[in-house]
């Protein structure tokens, strides 16, 4: 019986766009010890990147400067990303799904990002803890 081990890292940015590089840079850190498929790793990057970018573009309107916490935690079968910040309320799960047969002139703007996080993560749920957002979001491949 051998243990399975667990990379983690904890990183702390600020709402501004050139912070996603330390957020990718992050995800292959906690990725590289396991041996994820190529195709999985550049989705999950993709999916991180657009909740990441929601919280920095909407969590905190006309503020900078301000703190967002990243916690990812993976082992061989399951990735475990958890993001939190203290911006405006915002359940992004509880937004309706784009109808994505329509052709593209005709949908409404916004949307596919978190549409594209819920297809590319195993779960993906949403809290508020005090005045703080809570997302955490799940990936188990087997």
């Amino acid at each position: 019986m051998g243990c399975t081990s667990v990379m983690r890292k904890e990183i702390h940015i600020i709402n501004e766009i050139d912070q996603l590089v330390h957020v990718s840079e992050a995800l292959k850190e906690v990725l590289s010890p396991f041996d994820w498929p190529q195709k999985i790793c550049m989705n999950l990057n993709l999916a991180l990147e657009e909740a990441v970018t929601n919280v920095i573009l909407y969590a905190y309107p006309q503020e900078k400067n301000k703190d967002i916490t990243i916690c990812l935690e993976a082992s061989e079968h399951k990735l475990k990303i958890v993001l939190m910040d203290y911006g405006v309320e915002f359940d992004p799960t509880a937004r309706p799904e784009p109808d994505t047969s329509l052709p593209l002139h005709e949908r409404s703007i916004g949307g596919l990002g978190i549409y594209l996080v819920k297809e590319m993560m195993t779960d993906v749920k949403y809290s508020r803890q005090g005045n703080k957002n809570v997302l955490t979001m799940t990936k188990e491949i087997r």
